[in-house]
């Protein structure tokens, strides 16, 4: 047996795997610090608010391109193999990275934006089902899903810090350089980091077909029904972090932070992330308690939503954004993993939906919340919405926990182990 037969994965597969994810991250978190700054060369006399409709826009159309594609990504690597559809989701973002760097319009910044967002629709679901093909049991899945979220925050850090340090550092070598042509080196280093990934992915297995799924009526209602739920508490977490993006970058503008102190909440957004993800799927914790944390943790990241506009200085913002990431770190990789969990064998697809219904959260706030963020008057009340809407969950949570017992062990496991252990 090879070493993907015993482990379920080698280990290059999975620094490929994880070298894809984090490229994507870093590609998505490189244009927040400066994506006020990029809009004002293109459009120099616009007002604050114009701005702020603009940067919510864009994070909209990239957020929002993966409804429309996660889902048709996912059924394809469901029926033709992973391994195709991640190359071409990370050769395509790399692509539209490097259009991105030399966009001569804001029409321009638009199209590569969304065409920037398909493509990554692509890569960490795609690279989730491929783990969950070849897991050999539910704490193996965990491990590993751990490890790509991981790599997703990693990036988050790296890109915000690179667009900021490299905005700050080229304002301070030379006046005569614009935003726009400062910007372009962290979006191709970005697109190179892409590229590379999808050098790796080369000699990815091609990964099997998903198995059929399971003919017993009442456990395929069971899993439906899950499912549901999930999608629905995935949406609503996707809509509070999505807010929370565009308000570090905007509103500390307002605030008066340079790029470099944005940059830096958001690299404690990601640092906090990181941390709590690498606790909550660790061995000090069974993958079977996990659900238990998703309503204290939804009570934790509503309460720094609802703080969001009361804090006006700097020292008070990391607190704010510590309670938030806190809660995001625990949430995301929790519903994705039971997601996985109650899919049966159509992975690609219900995990290309939970990124479908994340970017239909990310899109229905994202947008508004940048227009509605203006420097005065401060609305204190803009984030009370998002704040209080976790508090009818309790139900849903509740229901989530009674049907989530029915794939815990043995029948998923065992197939995908069997899945996974073949050599292609």
């Amino acid at each position: 047996m090879n070493e993907s037969g015993a482990t379920g994965m080698n280990r290059r597969a999975t620094v490929a795997l994880l070298l894809a994810v984090f490229a994507a991250a870093v590609g998505y978190g490189v244009v927040l610090p400066v994506l006020p700054l990029l809009l004002e060369s293109f459009l120099p006399s616009a007002s604050f608010s114009s701005i702020g409709w603009h940067s919510g826009a864009l994070t909209a159309i990239y957020a929002g391109a993966p409804l429309l594609f996660a889902p048709l990504w996912g059924r394809w690597s469901d029926r033709r193999g992973r391994r195709s559809i991640l190359l071409l989701g990370v050769v395509g973002f790399g692509a539209t990275l490097a259009v991105t760097a030399f966009a001569p319009s804001i029409g321009w910044l638009y199209t590569a934006r969304f065409l920037n967002g398909a493509f990554a629709a692509a890569i960490l679901p795609t690279a989730q089902a491929f783990v969950a093909d070849r897991a050999v049991s539910d704490g193996w899945r965990a491990e590993r899903f751990a490890w790509l979220g991981m790599a997703s925050i990693a990036g988050f850090f790296v890109g915000p810090m690179l667009g900021g340090i490299v905005l700050q550092w080229g304002s301070s070598v030379s006046s005569n350089t614009s935003t726009a042509q400062l910007i372009a080196l962290p979006f191709l280093i970005s697109a190179g980091l892409a590229l590379l990934g999808a050098v790796g992915l080369i000699t990815l297995e091609r990964g099997s077909e998903s198995p059929a799924q399971p003919s017993d009526k009442n456990e395929t209602v069971r899993r439906r029904a899950a499912t549901l739920q999930l999608l629905f508490l995935a949406g609503l977490v996707a809509a509070g972090v999505a807010a929370f993006e565009v308000v570090l970058a905007l509103r500390g503008r307002s605030l008066g932070m340079t790029p470099y102190q944005v940059g830096i909440m958001f690299a404690e957004c990601s640092m906090v992330m990181f941390a709590v993800q690498g606790l909550v799927f660790s061995p000090l914790v069974a993958p079977s308690s996990t659900a238990k944390l998703i309503t204290p943790t939804l009570v934790i990241m509503a309460t720094g939503l609802f703080l969001v506009p009361y804090a006006e200085t700097f020292a008070a913002q990391l607190v704010v954004i510590g309670s938030v990431a806190a809660g995001a770190g625990v949430l995301t990789p929790t519903l994705t993993y039971w997601t996985s969990l109650v899919s049966g064998g159509a992975q690609g697809a219900e995990l290309g939906r939970q990124a479908a219904a994340a970017s239909l959260g990310q899109t229905v706030v994202q947008q508004p919340v940048g227009f509605c963020m203006r420097p005065a008057p401060r609305r204190k009340w803009d984030f009370c919405f998002l704040a209080g809407s976790s508090l009818p969950l309790r139900p849903q949570v509740s229901a989530l926990g009674r049907v989530c017992w029915l794939p815990a062990s043995t029948p998923m496991s065992t197939a995908a182990a069997t899945s996974g252990s073949g050599s292609h």
